[in-house]
């Protein structure tokens, strides 16, 4: 009896333990990148993980910025020219423009040019020139570039200009929702050097760093409970420069060219990484207020800031399960 079959197969898998496939992969996206896979075998795990993998070095052709013949560093070489653009940096294109409106100008592709001139500045042990900021500051008003609905886009831009903030977070997504597609899996996590994805009903445990050291064994100032969405964090103890004795952070407000001082770091929780990666950056450079106001006007989002001073700063929908 067919039917009966059917039950019984699935009264069987039912009872069989998940298999639970685990790897790290140093050098994809620019970082270190861990994929989980829960499934009803460990076969059908790894190929959920090889779903993943393959749709990460997908979009890594599509928005590697190093790569010159990456479809980002493609189209960025022919400004003012009607391109017609893959369907995936379309979108990113899309959502950064969403959020450069959204954010009144704190997220903005174009910050990449003005962190090359602190970067330059710290190689010369000297502040940039004022007058240097304020015209980058002023070009960055423009448009950067126009979609146009047939899918074709015009680069107006001529300073260099920046997806990370926004790329990364999309392909983890996509990774995470590829091997989720896969038959047999029951849980998946895509982590990319600590910006993370989840798909599935079990959530995963995540320790908040300090961003105000360096240290690796410094206790965390939060933790959270990850499920079925992301979170994604910046902050300023890693990456930065030092010009005349003074750190200065590599968080750069495009709004006036400076580094941001309130805020030491940030963590969001979203729907999804890409809108965790854009939250984390946005919050980063608004004042503590101006930034949790903001993420509470996101549907199921929420943020964590710590202060230069060490306080820390929370949203009401902020789930911690422990602080520090």
């Amino acid at each position: 009896m067919p039917g009966v079959k059917s039950s019984l197969t699935g009264l069987l898998r039912g009872l069989r333990p998940p298999a639970l496939v685990r790897s790290v992969y140093e050098h994809l996206l620019g970082t270190e990148v861990e994929v989980q896979v829960v499934a009803d075998t460990r076969a059908l795990g790894e190929a959920a993980e090889g779903a993943a993998l393959d749709e990460i070095r997908r979009l890594t052709a599509v928005f590697n910025r190093f790569d010159p013949d990456s479809e980002l560093r493609r189209w960025l070489a022919q400004p003012g020219e009607r391109v017609l653009l893959s369907p995936d940096l379309r979108e990113v294109l899309a959502l950064a423009d969403h959020w450069r409106v959204r954010s009144g100008g704190a997220f903005h592709p174009g910050a990449d040019a003005l962190g090359a001139v602190w970067e330059e500045a710290a190689r010369a042990d000297q502040r940039p020139d004022h007058a240097l900021l304020e015209r980058l500051v002023h070009d960055l008003h423009a448009d950067p570039w126009t979609l146009h609905p047939d899918g074709h886009a015009t680069l107006h831009a001529t300073s260099p200009l920046g997806l990370n903030a926004l790329a990364k977070g999309y392909i983890v997504d996509r990774a995470a929702e590829a091997a989720a597609r896969s038959p047999g899996v029951r849980q998946v996590l895509v982590n990319a050097g600590g910006d993370l994805r989840t798909v599935g009903p079990r959530g995963v445990a995540v320790s908040v760093a300090d961003p105000r050291t360096r240290r690796d064994d410094a206790p965390p100032v939060a933790r959270v409970r990850v499920q079925g969405g992301a979170l994604a964090s910046s902050g300023t103890a890693h990456r930065g420069v030092e010009i005349a004795g003074q750190w200065y952070s590599h968080v750069i407000d495009p709004r006036t060219g400076q580094p941001v001082t309130g805020t030491a770091g940030a963590t969001v929780l979203a729907p999804d990484c890409a809108t965790a990666d854009a939250l984390a950056t946005v919050v980063g450079v608004l004042p503590p207020a101006d930034a949790l106001a903001l993420v509470e006007t996101q549907p199921s989002s929420a943020a964590l800031l710590v202060l230069q001073d060490g306080q820390t700063r929370v949203g009401t929908r902020w789930p911690a399960l422990t602080s520090s």
